[in-house]
């Protein structure tokens, strides 16, 4: 359609074994983020179970994403003994 900004790749809408290789994670670990509500989903049929709409996707691993600081590296200084002479 003319004057659409999406494409047709914007549209699919993603199931749970496709949201699953692109976590690189289970599809129960899947269906566990769908159950606490941190995913969310359109429900399709009784049978067809959930689909995941790919910019939801992408603004969950967005929300999730840290990033850790380097911890300073601390070397021990030796411990000076007295010198007896």
């Amino acid at each position: 359609m003319p004057g659409n900004t999406h494409d047709q790749r914007d549209s699919h809408l993603l199931s749970v074994r496709e949201v699953a290789e692109h976590l690189g994670c289970s599809q129960a670990n899947v269906y566990g983020l769908i159950n606490r509500g941190c995913l969310p989903v359109i429900r399709v049929g009784q049978s067809k179970g959930y689909r995941v709409d790919p910019h939801d996707l992408e603004t969950f691993l967005r929300q999730r994403k840290v990033q850790y600081e380097a911890a300073e590296l601390v070397v021990p200084r030796p411990r000076l003994k007295h010198i007896e002479l």
